[in-house]
């Protein structure tokens, strides 16, 4: 097991909270500066051709905020842009796919989700076996689990005794999983029992872990995290100040500022900020750190396992918030509630709150590459490809260079797992092939 790096400092309680205090305005010629350390960040799109509260509806809508209240965290703004009721981005765009602005694992190659399906069965089996509870946290179209379920129904896993859960904040999203798992079109109803055709396991989406039944739970997520909240901050002469979003009203666009005075979460940080020296840029995700530990929780009162993947590092990146559209980054304020908004996940942050549950333990975090070879890729693509033609061999070999090469998603998508800590074995995936 990969030991978690020790730090000297212990991980506060993570909150929102709302802070009353006025923040330097847009005119202030302390300005936020963009890390370079990561290049692929920086915006593709012009300022110019922002929108603005006048072609905008949430930009209109965020404008009249600050007005009244004063510029608003990069959390709140992030929150308004993906889940705004009226104008959220994940509340009325199909976002996955070619036609969408970002292609996830599931949607490469269907051999993502039958190594995954591997990582399960090695991970229930080696537990005991007893009934299975599936959880997918934030589960796209479905095709993720589907292609788990298809590997499961091929090997007759579990037939009776397999529970699966969706966790999904989307109505317009658990209608495509609907529609993908269930063939029919319709709203499921959170915690209503639903059955799979021709394998009949239990299906039900919920909006909260407390939903789950007692059992030994298996958790799956993929690029979960990085669609969360997170606040940022950068280091000034004056100390740590939190990264603000204002509204100019001379071009009637967002932009960033820098906090005039202390806000509740650089108070609440204050420690933490403090023991970092090498860095200039920091993004915090209280919401991260409470799924995690309501994760962790579970597995701790229940036992199990959870594989968490998602585009990260370990504590050193500064700067990577940042939008997509299309396939092309673009800068977060340019369109909000029209593209998708990100930032890498910390998996030191992850650990460190996960690590405060008892009864825990964790492997990783381990490259998306070095995961996927050790669940024996490269013999499962061999395996599909026989038997095909050549350009279909040469679209399963594509498919498997995106999912590993390093020019791709290879080493910046990285795997964390939480195991209860009686099981006695490593997790699939994050030692020498089994």
């Amino acid at each position: 097991m990969l030991s978690i790096r020790q730090v000297p400092y212990t991980f506060l309680r993570h909150v929102y909270c709302l802070s009353s205090c006025r923040y330097q305005s847009s005119t202030s010629n302390e300005s936020t500066n963009i890390s370079s350390s990561d290049k692929i960040k920086n915006s593709s799109v012009n300022s110019t051709s922002w929108s603005t509260s006048d072609t905008n509806g949430l930009v209109k809508e965020l404008s009249s905020r600050i007005k009244t209240g004063g510029p608003i965290t990069v959390a709140e703004f992030m929150r308004e842009s993906l889940l705004n009721p009226k104008y959220g981005y994940y509340t009325r765009h199909e976002v996955f796919g070619k036609k969408g602005d970002f292609i996830t694992a599931p949607e490469i190659s269907q051999i993502f989700g039958e190594l995954l399906a591997i990582w399960l069965m090695y991970e229930h089996s080696t537990n005991g076996g007893n009934d299975l509870q599936l959880v997918e946290l934030g589960p796209g179209r479905g095709t993720l689990m589907n292609d788990i379920i298809r590997v499961l129904r091929k090997r007759k896993y579990s037939d009776k005794h397999t529970f699966i859960a969706l966790y999904e904040a989307s109505p317009l999203m658990r209608r495509r999983q609907a529609e993908l798992l269930l063939n029919r079109s319709f709203d499921p109803i959170i915690t209503n029992e639903y059955r799979i055709p021709d394998i009949n396991h239990s299906l039900v989406w919920i909006d909260d872990l407390k939903q789950l039944q007692s059992r030994t739970t298996y958790f799956v997520t993929n690029e979960l995290f990085d669609a969360y909240p997170i606040h940022k901050f950068q280091k000034t002469a004056q100390g740590w100040k939190e990264i603000m979003i204002d509204w100019n009203p001379l071009t009637k666009q967002l932009q960033y500022v820098l906090s005039a005075r202390q806000t509740a979460m650089s108070r609440l940080y204050n420690n933490f900020l403090s023991s970092i020296d090498d860095r200039q840029h920091v993004e915090i995700s209280p919401q991260r750190s409470v799924m995690m530990q309501a994760i962790c929780k579970h597995i701790s009162n229940n036992g199990g396992s959870a594989l968490i993947g998602d585009y990260g590092h370990w504590g050193e990146k500064e700067d990577t918030f940042r939008g997509f559209h299309k396939h092309t980054i673009v800068d977060p304020l340019s369109d909000p509630g029209n593209i998708d908004i990100t930032a890498d996940v910390d998996f030191e942050e992850l650990a460190l709150s996960g690590s405060q549950i008892a009864n825990v333990q964790f492997y990783g975090p381990v490259s998306q590459r070095n995961f996927l070879y050790n669940l024996g890729i490269d013999i499962r693509a061999s395996t599909l490809a026989k038997n095909k033609t050549p350009e279909e061999q040469k679209e399963i070999l594509t498919a498997v260079e995106k999912l590993v090469s390093p020019e791709h998603m290879g080493e910046r998508f990285l795997y964390l797992c939480v195991q209860n800590s009686n099981n006695k074995n490593a997790p699939a995936g994050f030692s020498s092939p089994y």
